[in-house]
């Protein structure tokens, strides 16, 4: 079938060929010249030949090329290969862009390595110093502010992340091979060579999609190793880096405490929310596994530290204190006195660290807790300076003490997450079986003020209720085994009254978390309300004020230390209302929960559940999204989810994953500080917030009546997008749908509906409804001039455009309605003939306000990978459009069916690789 229609374009500027991008460029060349070497020796001619006739094809048809082939004719040429190299071609594209970012991923590190030869890298904690001091900012006061920094990003299990950890290992090694590569020896830079065909050899013959899917215990040790691997390491040298700069700057030391700004979260293991597969004994492996990670990272810490601290008795007196401890070690452990007696008996330092590593290796640990480690490296560190040895104190005990501050003996923060319906139906299962009936607000309330439990072992309960009282059972058997922070934060999702939390504080109490009727009063867990839709937004303010008011909660609060965590859900609000009543909806109610936590005298930390992409409430550089914040809702303690592809991104190698860490801190401490509003004009940021408000207003009733209105987009999204299939790709172990059979708008998560539309390069979640507003506000009299202004002034705003800016230059409508056209039904052409008209909308407003010809104009990094990857993206789509195609033509038992499932796989991954937006 041949098409006529003129597809809406996105108008990009022509490819910038930068001097500093040369290394990548060459790198991209090189191993896609070791890929098609592979490839004719292991997968044959014939995908050799396929795939290089159809990289040619596609490339030919972006650029232009007089005679280039249009996408029928491309269609038709994946429809006529066999179901095995059609596979095996969508395979190699995969593969390829498995090597792009292996490759973008070293070119980071290498850009990193340049920036770090310079005075100050924008974005780093020494420029935000240098910044705040030659604004005027006191060393007192920036150590105040560095003081109360609690920076936690959260990792998160993710249902369409589509790298496995065999490939990010892989891409690590050559990533690393691509670096040592440089400047090299001609000898040693082919035997490096060598050693990165090799790679790509065993990258092909590696299946880059699970063959099962993988159970939360597989997601738990993928978590671990960006613990023990990347994280804990990264962390440390992002701490020291900011406690030089500081030092740098300011002329004077923070003080002797050392600094923990930097904690680690996570919610693997913990996040029950629509995933049945979390069970409460999940939950305890996974902190258990947790603890055994960050050990066995001390006890190798310690290992290197008894190597080097060789301090002679001979030449500098032992401290009191230090022997009488090691008289106490030497009674409780005279094993390992006898082992090390003779070789360390002049040696005291080292036969204490020797104590100290058996303590930490012994299974359960010989430390009753992380504070007990703490005192001994304290003490260690005390008799370095005691003979004067304060650097080598410095440089190699306090680096290890303030890990043991931040990580204690848990690793990572586990928060544990269910839905307020689960707690309502355990609740009345609990009381309707202790005789008390269905107890409604003043009855739950006077209970919390009692203290009786009611379980009793006579009662018979339904076992979801014995399930959720055994997840606070678990909460309180880690706190007991690992310690309190190791999971002390349950966040409730769908909260839309006080009443879902005073709930979690009764079902709490049956475990002996929480005793309200005791003096003083006893919580020993945070309990956090997490708002997600459009309305439990709006009415997140009031629901937090009128907690704070309550007295039982009060009462709460002060046994957590006057501290309340408010949770805001990016993904489904903008899923519920789009993108642009989602942005501004959030945006107020971090200023409105700020003042309502101010106003009752109570600390606060928000949390922010971002995804990935745009149409989550992600794609912003961290530093950018951070500025973007409204000012003064971060009150020195933020936390952030890190989720699916987002993680490899980030934290895939060690340096990136200390920029990484580095741009988080030096984000969050510069929004201490700075206000862009101090550079207004009267009366502008109130004719701002009019024009967001009528912004808001008119996106939102544009993207419901699409979304929520006949039911038309949702069919269209069924059949013209692979999110059917994306269940049996096995990226992840929590269900698409929030219940069992639930094929509905309303039934389907956030993620894999964005991820649908990542497939088919429409990208409809990150724009619907913007061009509608935009071009309505902008045809106001002085509309646009507001408009402009905004974009230059205010942050969030300027943040706004540039993820809508981003999401359309990666869309592309002609594959789009490909997808429409060729696996829709009748009449769904004339729905996506509606979707381009707004599509076009959203790119003339975004032009028209940065007033440019083309998007993302001041973003040539982005413009060069965009370009890169397109012509390698379309035989991906090509290719998934004839397998999708195949797959619904096929009879049950068809053995075709087994490289057509196979192929899909392959493009799913390969789409995702290449566009970085899995959902």
């Amino acid at each position: 079938m041949t098409t006529t229609h003129l597809a809406a374009t996105v108008p990009l500027p022509p490819p910038v060929v930068r001097p500093q991008d040369a290394p990548l460029r060459r790198d991209v060349r090189w191993l896609a010249g070791t890929l098609g070497r592979v490839l004719g020796r292991l997968a044959g001619d014939d995908t050799f030949h396929a795939v290089e006739d159809l990289r040619r094809a596609c490339r030919a048809r972006r650029l232009g090329v007089p005679g280039a082939p249009d996408l029928d004719a491309l269609l038709a040429r994946t429809r006529s290969l066999p179901p095995e190299t059609a596979r095996r071609a969508a395979r190699a594209f995969t593969v390829f862009f498995i090597l792009i970012n292996a490759a973008e991923q070293a070119h980071r590190v290498r850009r990193a390595r340049q920036d770090d030869l310079a005075a100050a890298q924008r974005g780093s904690v020494r420029w935000s110093l240098r910044r705040l001091r030659e604004g005027g900012h006191g060393a007192e006061e920036v150590a105040r502010a560095l003081a109360s920094l609690d920076v936690r990003p959260v990792l998160t299990a993710h249902p369409t992340e589509s790298a496995r950890r065999t490939i990010l290992d892989l891409q690590a090694r050559l990533a690393g091979g691509l670096l040592a590569r440089d400047g090299a020896p001609e000898a040693r830079r082919r035997a490096i060579e060598g050693q990165l065909e090799g790679e790509v050899e065993l990258l092909w013959l590696t299946e880059e999609v699970r063959r099962d899917r993988p159970s939360v215990v597989d997601e738990v040790a993928n978590a671990l190793w960006y613990l023990e691997d990347r994280l804990l390491d990264a962390a440390s040298r992002a701490r020291e880096r900011l406690v030089q700069a500081f030092e740098d700057e300011f002329g004077g030391e923070l003080g002797p405490a050392p600094m923990t700004p930097l904690t680690l979260g996570s919610w693997v293991g913990g996040d029950r929310d629509g995933n049945p597969f979390v069970t409460a004994e999940i939950t305890l492996a996974a902190a258990r596994s947790a603890r055994r990670a960050v050990l066995g990272h001390y006890a190798r810490a310690l290992a290197e530290l008894a190597a080097r601290l060789s301090v002679s008795e001979r030449l500098a007196a032992l401290s009191p204190d230090l022997r009488a401890s090691l008289e106490q070690d030497r009674a409780e452990l005279p094993a390992v006195w006898e082992q090390n007696r003779h070789r360390n008996a002049d040696e005291p330092l080292r036969m204490k660290v020797s104590f100290m590593r058996t303590r930490v290796e012994a299974d359960p640990p010989g430390y009753g807790s992380s504070g007990a480690l703490e005192r001994d490296l304290t003490l260690v560190g005390g008799a370095l300076d005691a003979v004067g040895a304060a650097h080598a104190r410095r440089t190699l005990v306090e680096p290890l003490l303030a890990q043991v501050r931040a990580h204690g003996f848990h690793g990572y923060r586990l928060d544990v997450r269910d839905d307020a319906a689960v707690h309502t139906r355990a609740l009345r299962d609990l009381t309707s079986a202790a005789g008390l009936g269905e107890l409604d607000g003043p009855a739950i309330r006077r209970e919390l003020a009692g203290g009786r439990p009611w379980r009793a072992p006579h009662i018979t309960l339904a076992e979801s209720t014995d399930e959720a009282l055994r997840v606070f059972q678990v909460m309180r058997a880690i706190q007991d085994e690992i310690g309190v922070a190791a999971a002390s934060t349950y966040i409730v999702s769908r909260t839309r009254s006080a009443d879902d939390l005073l709930r979690v504080l009764l079902l709490a109490r049956e475990a002996g978390l929480v005793d309200l009727a005791r003096e003083p009063a006893l919580s020993r867990i945070d309990i956090v309300p997490l708002f997600e839709t459009l309305e439990d937004l709006e009415r997140a303010p009031l629901v937090v004020r009128s907690l704070l008011d309550e007295p039982v909660w009060q009462r709460h609060v002060a046994a957590r230390g006057r501290h309340q965590e408010v949770m805001l859900g990016y993904s489904d609000s903008a899923k519920d209302a789009g993108l642009l009543p989602s942005a501004w909806a959030l945006y107020r109610v971090q200023e409105e929960v700020a003042r309502a936590c101010a106003g009752a005298g109570v600390s606060w930390t928000l949390f922010h559940g971002r995804g990935g992409t745009v149409g989550r409430g992600g794609g912003s550089p961290v530093a950018r999204a951070l500025t973007a914040l409204p000012p003064g809702t971060v009150h020195g303690g933020i936390k952030i989810t890190e989720q699916g592809e987002i993680v490899s991104q980030n934290f895939g190698l060690p340096s990136v994953a200390e920029r990484s860490l580095e741009l988080m801190l030096s984000g969050v401490l510069l929004h201490r500080f700075e206000d862009w509003r101090d550079e207004l004009q009267p009366g502008e940021e109130a004719r701002f917030r009019g024009i967001m408000d009528r912004l808001a207003a008119g996106a939102l009733p544009h993207y419901r009546s699409l979304v929520y209105g006949s039911g038309d987009l949702f069919t269209l999204f069924l059949e013209t997008t692979p999110v059917r299939e994306l269940a049996d790709v096995r990226f992840g172990s929590r269900p698409a749908y929030r219940a069992r059979g639930d094929e509905t708008f309303e039934g389907i998560r956030a993620i894999p509906w964005v991820f649908g539309w990542t497939q088919t390069r429409l990208m409809l979640p990150g724009w619907l409804g913007v061009g509608t507003a935009l071009e309505a506000v902008a045809a106001e009299p002085g509309g646009l001039a507001v408009l402009r202004r905004m974009a230059q002034a205010w942050p969030f705003f300027d943040d706004l455009l540039a993820k809508i800016e981003m999401v359309c230059a990666k869309a592309d409508l002609s594959i789009a309605r490909m997808y429409v056209r060729e696996l829709g039904g009748g009449g769904d052409l004339t729905l996506f003939d509606h979707l381009e008209d707004e599509f076009r909308r959203t790119i003339a407003a975004l032009l028209s306000i940065r007033e440019s010809q083309y998007l993302m104009r001041d973003n040539p990094m982005l413009q060069t990978a965009i370009g890169l990857r397109n012509p390698y993206v379309d035989p991906l789509s090509l290719l998934q459009v004839t397998f999708l195609q195949r797959k619904r033509d096929a009879a049950p038992g068809d053995p075709a069916l087994a490289p057509i499932s196979a192929g899909l796989a392959s493009t799913l991954n390969g789409i995702a690789q290449g566009l970085r937006n899995t959902g």
